[in-house]
């Protein structure tokens, strides 16, 4: 990792969040219906497992998720010198997601045409 912070691609870095999570989340979605089917067949340990994984894995995508958007405000402050005098940790952050919301939204014409 750069010890520069400034240095690091936002873009990158969002992206990348982004196909974390998400492959944790199908992930999560898999095991929850395998576990639901195993139920099902009567395979209880099976089904208790399974849900412990989700669980395990859903804990994980919330911590990436968090640890990624704190690198992405600290990132920030690097990148544009704000100053913890000027602006409040709170305020750093709410810019962060507004730029996260920002990227994932897509194009006009691109949600049109889906």
């Amino acid at each position: 990792m750069p010890t520069d912070l400034s240095t690091i691609d936002l873009a990158t870095l969002n992206a990348a969040e982004g196909v974390i999570v998400a492959a944790l989340r199908n992930m999560c979605c898999q095991w929850e219906q395998d576990s639901a089917d195993a139920a099902a067949a009567g395979r209880l340990s099976n089904a208790l497992m399974l849900e412990h994984w989700v669980f395990a894995a859903d804990l994980l995508s919330i911590t990436i998720s968090t640890e990624l958007s704190t690198l992405f405000v600290q990132a920030l402050n690097a990148r544009f010198n704000w100053g913890s005098a000027t602006r409040s940790v709170a305020d750093h952050a709410l810019d962060a997601a507004a730029l996260d919301l920002a990227a994932g939204q897509s194009a006009p014409d691109a949600a049109l045409s889906a």
